[in-house]
């Protein structure tokens, strides 16, 4: 007898970004290039644990089966669940006393994974829409499928959300074309610095007409990263560089939150 198929969504505590949500790669990366692939974090260890793998799988499974039941809206109601999850543990005692959290209610989307399809994509806008107390932001190189690309600028366009296209030594013409199709103001980039960064990536930022806050990711595994490229259009990660330390429990300050470059 065939067991029935395990469905279910599911935050994950990241030691660099705090809650986010992620899917597997495979079948969600619908525009990765080749560098992406090979140099992705989610090839480290830890990301390729039997239940890392099969919390991703499971998330993608329950996505597309929602979808398929209730579209957007559906995804949606169910998403606006994990958000709630998300909450810093005093977010109900600081909205009452007007006080501050003692950790920003924020979520990562696709910490792994990438946003896959239009309605995929309308889901999260509906959602972050609806948790205008709680910042999201994202890196994305679904930036090709113009539908897509459509939805996801609709999405960073919200005032609680930010949008970044990845960029790389094999993708950066065609991120920089989409950057300048967008209404201005909308996109950022998110360079990932390979240890043979291709020559016309800087000189392409340098032409773009007006200024785009642009951050970097040296190449890093292990605690140790490529030499970051110096250029006063780059600001390069802090928790990638050492500045800041990774936190492990769930109730401290992770580096994204207190850098708050890439957060909206």
């Amino acid at each position: 007898m065939k067991m029935a198929l395990d469905y279910g969504l599911e935050l994950t505590s990241n030691s660099k970004v705090g809650w986010a949500f992620s899917l597997p790669r495979t079948e969600t990366c619908i525009n990765a290039t080749s560098l992406c692939r090979k140099l992705c974090y989610g090839n480290s260890v830890r990301y390729q644990s039997v239940g890392a793998k099969a919390k991703r799988r499971r998330n993608f499974r329950t996505c597309e089966f929602l979808l398929a039941e209730g579209g957007p809206e559906l995804l949606a109601e169910n998403l606006s669940v994990l958000v709630d999850q998300a909450r810093p543990r005093d977010y109900l005692i600081a909205r009452i006393t007007g006080g501050k959290t003692k950790i920003p209610f924020t979520l990562r989307l696709q910490d792994v994974g990438d946003f896959y399809s239009v309605d995929y994509v309308r889901a999260w806008f509906l959602t972050a829409k609806k948790h205008s107390e709680c910042k999201f932001w994202f890196y994305t190189r679904s930036f090709i499928d113009a539908a897509v690309f459509a939805e996801l600028t609709k999405l960073a366009s919200l005032p609680n959300c930010q949008g970044w296209l990845s960029v790389d030594s094999e993708n950066f013409e065609e991120a920089i074309l989409a950057l300048c199709k967008a209404p201005s103001g909308v996109w950022k980039l998110a360079l990932l610095q390979d240890k043979d960064l291709h020559s016309g990536i800087i000189p392409a930022f340098e032409s773009l007409e007006a200024r785009v806050d642009i951050v970097n990711f040296p190449y890093h595994r292990s605690g140790r990263h490529v030499e970051p490229v110096r250029h006063s259009m780059l600001t390069s990660c802090p928790a990638v560089v050492g500045s800041l330390a990774l936190q492990p429990q769930k109730d401290s300050l992770r580096p994204c939150q207190a850098c708050t470059f890439c957060l909206p």
